[in-house]
C-alpha cells in the first residue's frame, strides 16, 4: 500500500490504510538460506512491538485443490518468469540479448546487531549518510525486524490476488501497522496497533469482507516482532470470545531474500460493509518471494517524497506554517527529477514522505479461507505485493494529510520479466500534484544494504495519468464517485523505456469506508506496452473518490 496509504490516519478496522518494501538478497549461490536459530534481539519495547526471539517455525503442508486456469488478464497463477526455450538456429547464430538478472545474495549475520532504535532515524527525511538500515544487509534486516516508536507509522503489508481452484480471482490485503496515538508526538508505549484483512471474491461483486484488530499495542493488543526467523504476531482477545490473531512469518530463508517462503495466517471477524453481519474468518497463505526487496526511495536510507512545497506558507488554524520553494527548482532546474534535486541539494524534505520498500512478486504456493463455518475457497495460485513503510508527520505534514490530501496509485506486477512498478499521482490544493513512476526488479543494481535500485525512474513531466470519465462508478455505500479505468503514458528517453498502459478495476465494488472516509482499494487488471513489448497482468489500485454533489444519503445516491 504506495506510501500515502499509511497517512490516512484512520483505524484499520476498515483498513483504509492498506495500500495495500531493503536487503534485496538475490538468489542463493549455494544451498537456499535456512532460517537461523533464534538469538537475542533488542529488548526495548518499541513502536508498541516487542522485539523478542521467536522459535523457528516448522512449515506445515496443507492439501490444496489442484490449480486451474485463472480468469482475467495476465499470468494469473503467478509463475515467475515464463521464457520460451531457445530453439536451435543456423550458424552463425545471432548474439542473444542478455537476460536481466537479480544480483547475488547479500549475506547477513544470524545474530542481530544491538543498534538502538534511534540508529534507524527519528523522522523520515533524505540524507546521503547511511543510517543503520542503509549501512549493510544485517542492518537492513534488523530495520525490518525492529519496532520504531520514533516514527508515527510503521507498516507491513501483503496485498494482491489469489487464484481459486475454481478459477476465481480474489483480491486480498493483509496488514500490521503501528501508529502514534497523537501524530507528531512520537511517545513510546503510546502506539496504536492496527492489523487486519481484506478479502474480496470479485466475481460476486458484493464488496470486500474486512475486519481486524486495533488497540493500544502491548496493553490491549499484544504485539511482537522478531529478527531470525522474522515474524510479526498480533493478537486480541475479548471476554468470552476466541482470540483474534494476525501472523506474518518467514518459514524458509530470511525476510527480503529471494526464495524466502512466507506463511501468513489470520483469524479475525470480517463482514461486508453495511451488511450487519460479521463472521469468524480464517485465512492461511504460503508464498515465495521471487525478486527480493526494491528500495523505491532516494539515498542510502530510501527516502520517498510525496509532495513538493512552493514556498507559500500553509494556512494552518494554529498559524501559518513556513515552507521553502522546492517545486520551482525541481521542475525548472532539474527537469522534474526529484532524485537529481535531492542528490545535488541534500534538501532533507523532512516529514514530506516515508522510507519505502517493496517485494513486488511474492508468488502464492497455496491458500485457503474459511468464513463462518464454511470453506470459502482455496487454491495454489496468485501473486502478492509486499510493502514496508515508516512515516512521520511534522506540522506541515499533519496539515497536508488532514486537508484534502488525495492520491491515485497502482502497484504493478510484471511476473514475466520479474519486475514491479509504482505509478501514481499525489496531491493537495496547497502543494499541487506530484507524480512518480518507477520500475525495478530483474536488471536492478544492488545498494550497500542489499536493496535493489529502480532500473527506471520517470521525471514529473514524463508521467501522464488520465481517468476515463465513461468508467465513473457511484458507490451505493458512500455516494462517492470513482473512475474505474485509467490510461497511463510514460514518455521514453535514452535512459528510460516508454509505456502505454490501461488499468481497469476487476470488479466495481472494491470500496472501503472508515470513520466516514471512503477509499477505493482493490485489484485492477492492466494491458498495453512497456518498452515496445506487449504486457498485461494485475496491479493493486488505490483511488480517492469525489464526494457527491448535494447531500444524497446511501443507498439513494
Amino acid at each position: 500500500m504506495g506510501s500515502v496509504r499509511a497517512m490516512v490516519l484512520a483505524p484499520v478496522m476498515a483498513l483504509t490504510l492498506l495500500g495495500l518494501s531493503a536487503c534485496t538478497f538475490g538468489p542463493p549461490t549455494a544451498a537456499p538460506e535456512a532460517a537461523a536459530s533464534p538469538s537475542a534481539s533488542p529488548s526495548a519495547t518499541i513502536q508498541g512491538r516487542v522485539a523478542t526471539p521467536t522459535p523457528a517455525t516448522t512449515a506445515t503442508t496443507r492439501p490444496t485443490p489442484s490449480p486451474s486456469t485463472p480468469t482475467g488478464p495476465g499470468s494469473g497463477g503467478g509463475g515467475g518468469s515464463h521464457r520460451p526455450t531457445p530453439q536451435p538456429t543456423p550458424n552463425p547464430a545471432p548474439t542473444p540479448t542478455p537476460t536481466p538478472t537479480i544480483p547475488p545474495a547479500c549475506p547477513t549475520s544470524d545474530t542481530p546487531p544491538t543498534d538502538p532504535v534511534l540508529a534507524f532515524g527519528s523522522i523520515a527525511k533524505y540524507s546521503p549518510v547511511p543510517l543503520a538500515q542503509g549501512r549493510d544487509c544485517t542492518g537492513f534486516r534488523a530495520y525490518l525486524s525492529t519496532g520504531l516508536p520514533q516514527y508515527d507509522s510503521q507498516s507491513y503489508e501483503f496485498f494482491g490476488h489469489l487464484v481459486g481452484s475454481d478459477g476465481s480471482i480474489n483480491a486480498i490485503a493483509l496488514m500490521s501497522q503501528g501508529n502514534s496515538v497523537i501524530p507528531g508526538l512520537q511517545v513510546p508505549l503510546l502506539t496504536i496497533e492496527e492489523s487486519g484483512l481484506i478479502f474480496n471474491r470479485l466475481d460476486q461483486n458484493t464488496g470486500p469482507a474486512f475486519g481486524g484488530i486495533d488497540g493500544l499495542a502491548d496493553i490491549t493488543v499484544p504485539t511482537s516482532i522478531s529478527y531470525q526467523p522474522w515474524q510479526i504476531h498480533v493478537e486480541q482477545q475479548n471476554n468470552g470470545q476466541s482470540p483474534q490473531t494476525v501472523d506474518m512469518r518467514v518459514v524458509t530463508g530470511a525476510i527480503g531474500a529471494v526464495g524466502a517462503v512466507y506463511e501468513l495466517t489470520v483469524s479475525v471477524d470480517t463482514g461486508i460493509y453495511q451488511s450487519g453481519v460479521s463472521e469468524p474468518t480464517t485465512l492461511t497463505i504460503r508464498a515465495r518471494d521471487t525478486t527480493g526487496i526494491i528500495q523505491w526511495g532516494y539515498g542510502p536510507n530510501g527516502f520517498f517524497p510525496l509532495w513538493m512545497f512552493d514556498g507559500t506558507p500553509l494556512p494552518a488554524s494554529s498559524g501559518p506554517i513556513a515552507t521553502t520553494d522546492q517545486r520551482t527548482a525541481i521542475m525548472n532546474t532539474y527537469g522534474g527529477d526529484i532524485g537529481s534535486y535531492l542528490a545535488e541539494t541534500n534538501d532533507p524534505m523532512t516529514g514530506q514522505g516515508s522510507h519505502y520498500y517493496s517485494m513486488p512478486l511474492v508468488e502464492v504456493e497455496s491458500w485457503s479461507i474459511q468464513i463462518g463455518s464454511t470453506y470459502a475457497g482455496g487454491g495454489t495460485g496468485g501473486v502478492l505485493f509486499f510493502d514496508n513503510l515508516t512515516e512521520t508527520y511534522n506540522d506541515s505534514a499533519k496539515y497536508i494529510v488532514s486537508n484534502g490530501y488525495a492520491w491515485t496509485e497502482f502497484s504493478v506486477q510484471l511476473p514475466d520479466t520479474e519486475q514491479g512498478m509504482l505509478i501514481a499521482v499525489t496531491g493537495q490544493q496547497d502543494v499541487g500534484n506530484l507524480y512518480y513512476a518507477m520500475l525495478g526488479g530483474a536488471g536492478s543494481s544492488q545498494s550497500a544494504n542489499g536493496t535493489l535500485n529502480p532500473t527506471a525512474n520517470w521525471p514529473q513531466g514524463a508521467i501522464h495519468i488520465t481517468p476515463d470519465p465513461a468508467s465513473a462508478w457511484t458507490s451505493p455505500h458512500s455516494c462517492y464517485v470513482y473512475e474505474l479505468s485509467y490510461a497511463v503514458t510514460l514518455d521514453a528517453s535514452a535512459s528510460r523505456p516508454g509505456a502505454d498502459l490501461v488499468f481497469r478495476a476487476t470488479a466495481q465494488d472494491q470500496e472501503l469506508n472508515a470513520l466516514g472516509r471512503a477509499v477505493y482499494e482493490g485489484l485492477f487488471s492492466y494491458s498495453g506496452t512497456l518498452d515496445g513489448k506487449a504486457v498485461s497482468g494485475y496491479a493493486w489500485g488505490e483511488i480517492q473518490g469525489r464526494p457527491p454533489a448535494g447531500s444524497p444519503t446511501p443507498p439513494n445516491c
